[in-house]
């Protein structure tokens, strides 16, 4: 009875947030259900026979998630996720009131869940895990985390939990974990992928050598070793994203039989994640969309650009809590901002003109800046936006689905 009504209740609110806000109720219905059958999640993902894939780290997380549902989907398999990118307990429970009946019940073959590293520490200790993806540690959240050895605990936490556990053999901080038993890894090849396009939170230990079966190249993934030889060409990507699918792939190589024709179409075919260097349309216009989560991801944002892209809008929602990480960022490459959006607009406006940079109009509302940008001139509309920015912004213009 309490999953029935947990169930009830948390699907009619889930309804009546979406009727009054489009592209809501990612969260809360979530947070209804949770109190009412705590044990709701469990037991859903507890009943899926593939059992549970889980990504998780400070950055990659949904671009990786997306890589491998989509792959495990072109091979047949039907694949429970977190659409959303809500990757805490709410928003898990949320996904699962998409989808399940009346009494939570999902029909799946496997589940393969984005997981906050925060919270998926906690989840570990209560699910199953097949398989956990590390995919690397920043400085990132160190309002929340205070320090990234807090996050390494964490991503040991849910690798040691885990069955098998696959880790970035680039990141030294995962490399010298002890998860209970010998770790999977995945890599970069040095000649396409130099080490300093791939930066992880400061570590002054060793770096333990680890072999890896999967290589990310800049426009091609190699599978060598498990008794074979594969070379898959991909579309070219910058080395972060790069990274992400060949963590798909090896992830993809130890759950199904791969099918070798059916993974180089699916990888030429893949789309980004939403607002990870997402092209969309709005009102007839293509505008790129980028978000960024902390100093690492910003800086690799701002390096990508070609100088061409305007007009250009930066934003800075609620979700970054310290602004003072934005003195970290270097802005020096850009000569006009002609919007900058969001909560925090005024410290992010006051880092550019401190280094020199033109601001054309500072807007806090984002939903308003929003609309101000889209009545700009220009051939190539960029946005770089935070992830409260980016949802607000998604959702005004009618992009959240």
């Amino acid at each position: 009875m309490r999953t029935f009504l947990a169930v009830m209740f948390g699907k009619l609110a889930r309804l009546l947030i979406r009727l009054v806000r489009p592209g809501g109720g990612s969260a809360l219905p979530g947070v209804i259900a949770n109190k009412i059958q705590p044990k709701l999640l469990a037991n859903a993902i507890k009943s899926i026979p593939g059992g549970l894939v889980v990504i998780s780290g400070s950055a990659g997380k949904s671009s990786t998630t997306s890589y491998l549902v989509s792959l495990l989907q072109s091979h047949g398999v039907r694949v429970f996720t977190n659409t959303s990118t809500a990757n805490i307990r709410q928003g898990l429970v949320a996904a699962i009131l998409a989808q399940s009946d009346l009494r939570g019940r999902i029909d799946f073959d496997i589940a393969v869940l984005e997981w906050d590293e925060g919270h998926g520490a906690v989840l570990a200790k209560e699910l199953p895990i097949k398989l956990a993806v590390l995919t690397n540690v920043l400085s990132d959240q160190l309002d929340r985390f205070v320090d990234p050895e807090v996050v390494i605990e964490m991503l040991k936490t849910i690798g040691s939990e885990a069955e098998s556990v696959l880790i970035n053999a680039e990141d030294k901080n995962l490399c010298q974990l002890d998860f209970g038993k010998s770790p999977l890894a995945f890599g970069a090849d040095r000649k396409q992928l130099p080490p300093d396009e791939l930066s992880y939170a400061l570590n002054f230990g060793p770096h333990p050598a680890l072999s890896h079966f999967v290589t990310a190249g800049a426009s091609s993934v190699t599978v060598h070793g498990l008794g074979k030889e594969s070379v898959y060409e991909t579309v070219a990507l910058p080395s972060h994203q790069a990274m992400n699918l060949a963590a798909a792939v090896a992830a993809l190589e130890l759950l199904v039989e791969v099918g070798p024709e059916i993974v180089q179409s699916r990888l030429l075919e893949l789309k980004p994640v939403f607002a990870r260097n997402e092209p969309v349309v709005v009102a007839d216009r293509q505008i790129d969309l980028r978000l960024v989560q902390n100093p690492t991801s910003f800086q690799k944002n701002l390096d990508e650009l070609v100088g061409d892209e305007l007009p250009l809008m930066l934003m800075a929602g609620s979700d970054i809590h310290d602004p003072s990480w934005l003195w970290t960022v270097d802005f020096s490459k850009l000569n006009l901002v002609e919007i900058v959006g969001g909560f925090n607009a005024s410290d992010l406006a006051l880092r550019l003109r401190f280094q020199g940079v033109e601001v054309g109009q500072v807007i806090t509302e984002a939903t308003e800046a929003g609309d101000v940008f889209l009545r700009l001139s220009g051939a190539r509309p960029t946005v770089l936006f935070s992830a409260d920015a980016m949802r607000r912004v998604r959702r005004h213009w009618g992009l959240a689905k």
